[in-house]
């Protein structure tokens, strides 16, 4: 049967954007557009062999994250980190049943870490998903690279940046809930997510992408069909301030 790509191709590729041993990475990936991998005949086995992938590549020096928002608060949910489905792709639902991973306590937005930081990346998180303390101000100041897998250069790291520059166009909101935690017992707590309201404040990553490769801080390489960019985070937060410095609405559909 004709194939795509093997895992020795995703392996390599992650090597040609630049992606080293002891490296920390935050991905988001939607892994079926690189279309069919050599030998793999199930979802679970193509999550495994792009998964393993990661791991071998910034071996247990590193660390690899993956997106699990559940936005259990926003929906009245009981947030159940063992539990909580997630809509954020196949990778990070494997992920979740993974034995040597640790999810991450934020009840909308949680991240799945495995690796030599995920306890530190995990660890009870700030009440603002977005603010200081939160897992995006942890991976900026441990230096890590943006990975996307069939996605352009827009990250949920963007609205970690807004916040801490303080966009006219988001407001702090908080949504409270019920957690449970390992032992059974239910927490009643809140989380503050970073909100718009008005439709010309919707979200675009349009002209951050652009910007990231006329920079050229964006490294970028083709596996199967698809491809996979990386970015180093802290020159891609300079870059995000700083063009909202100079136009606020930069990343907003009205601006």
């Amino acid at each position: 049967m004709k194939f795509d790509y093997t895992r020795e191709d995703v392996l390599a590729c992650l090597r040609k954007i630049g992606v080293l041993s002891g490296d920390n990475l935050f991905l988001h990936t939607n892994i079926g557009f690189f279309g069919r991998m050599e030998k793999v005949s199930s979802a679970d086995e193509l999550c495994e062999g792009i998964y393993s992938a990661l791991k071998e590549a910034v071996t247990p020096e590193g660390t690899v994250v993956l997106p699990t928002f559940s936005a259990s608060f926003f929906h009245n949910e009981i947030y159940d980190p063992a539990v909580s489905s997630t809509d954020c792709g196949l990778l990070s639902e494997y992920a979740l049943k993974q034995s040597d991973t640790i999810r991450s306590y934020d009840p909308n937005f949680s991240v799945t870490a495995w690796g030599r930081l995920a306890e530190e990346y995990t660890k009870c998180p700030a009440h603002e998903s977005f603010g200081k303390g939160s897992f995006w101000d942890r991976f900026l100041e441990s230096g890590g690279k943006l990975v996307c897998m069939n996605y352009d250069c827009g990250s949920t790291f963007v609205h970690f940046a807004e916040r801490m520059c303080s966009v006219p166009y988001r407001y702090n909101k908080a949504f409270n809930g019920t957690i449970r935690l390992p032992d059974g017992t239910l927490l009643r707590d809140y989380a503050v997510h970073y909100v718009f309201e008005g439709e010309k404040d919707y979200p675009t990553f349009d002209r951050l992408d652009r910007k990231c490769r006329e920079r050229g801080i964006c490294h970028t390489a083709d596996l199967g069909r698809g491809t996979v960019l990386a970015i180093d985070i802290k020159q891609y937060y300079a870059l995000i301030c700083e063009c909202i410095k100079e136009y606020p609405r930069f990343l907003t559909a009205g601006g």
